[in-house]
């Protein structure tokens, strides 16, 4: 294995860094501001990428070219998390994080039997080719797909970032993430920052959702819930509750991941994630990048 095996696994860690990173982003998010980590996230992930297959598909009875679709599967899927947030997490908002961390676990268990009874188990797949041509750029290989996933991941990032800085909303997402009772305090309606912090985060978990069927097709129901752990690892590693921590630790796990798929074995490609999640978890719980929200 040469030069060109290890630039080849740089780049395609980063490009399934860019997907773990959109998910790591909208998971922190909520749990940034509400301090409980949702196990229903999964699910976005999972909703967002059948949606977009329906959407482009024709199965509601119009077929959106396939950006178009994967926008207002996200809206919808967002639209979702601000639903599932007002029916089963704010009546037992003040009763402590361990209710609530088992109520996630119920609703993801509700989402996905949902969606399975609707679609079956059957794979599924966007409506595009599954032979693609790769371009060569220097020592390693792209596809215009994977192109447009890093693209639609840095435009993600950008825009959170954006957001969190420059907007009155990521100002007040950052005082309720500091202190809840304080920025209620202080006017801010803390319940309508909690439910726009929701639908950002089921969007962003839609859109990793959306990248994952883009790289990964064909899918199942259950793919959501499985890639759950990938996100927790990056999560974790970058410093829960730490958007920028997430980012980083998203593209560290993806490196890790492809590193081990090509050196060691392709066989155990998440148990390298599960392997850095516990190493964290043991050694450095408070994960690799501190700082503020």
């Amino acid at each position: 294995m040469g030069l060109d095996t290890f630039l080849q696994a740089v780049v395609s860690g980063l490009i399934e860094g860019s997907v773990i990173a959109v998910g790591a982003v909208g998971l922190t998010l909520s749990y940034g501001v509400t301090r409980f980590i949702n196990f229903a996230y999964g699910e976005f992930l999972t909703y967002g990428a059948y949606l977009t297959v329906f959407l482009a598909g024709g199965l509601f009875g119009v077929s959106l070219p396939l950006p178009a679709a994967a926008v207002v599967a996200t809206v919808v899927v967002g639209a979702l998390g601000v639903a599932v947030s007002r029916t089963f997490f704010e009546p037992i908002s003040d009763r402590g994080a361990l209710p609530l961390l088992i109520t996630s676990i119920g609703v993801s268990f509700i989402l996905r039997n949902l969606l399975q009874g609707w679609v079956g188990v059957d794979a599924r797949q966007l409506p595009i080719p599954l032979l693609r041509r790769q371009d060569y750029f220097g020592l390693f290989r792209l596809t215009h797909l994977e192109l447009g996933v890093i693209a639609a991941s840095v435009v993600t990032m950008l825009t959170i970032h954006l957001l969190l800085q420059r907007t009155m909303l990521g100002k007040r997402m950052r005082a309720t993430s500091g202190n809840r009772s304080l920025a209620k305090t202080a006017g801010i309606d803390t319940t309508s920052v909690i439910r726009q912090t929701w639908f950002l985060s089921a969007a962003a978990g839609a859109l990793a959702g959306v990248l994952y069927a883009v790289l990964f097709s064909p899918f199942r129901p259950g793919v959501g819930f499985e890639y759950l752990i990938v996100i927790f690892a990056a999560t974790l590693l970058g410093g829960i509750g730490r958007p920028y921590g997430a980012m980083l630790g998203a593209f560290c796990i993806g490196l890790a991941m492809n590193f081990g798929s090509t050196y060691l074995s392709a066989n155990y490609t998440r148990a390298y994630a599960f392997l850095i999640l516990v190493g964290v978890l043991l050694l450095k719980p408070e994960g690799i990048r501190g700082g503020e929200f």
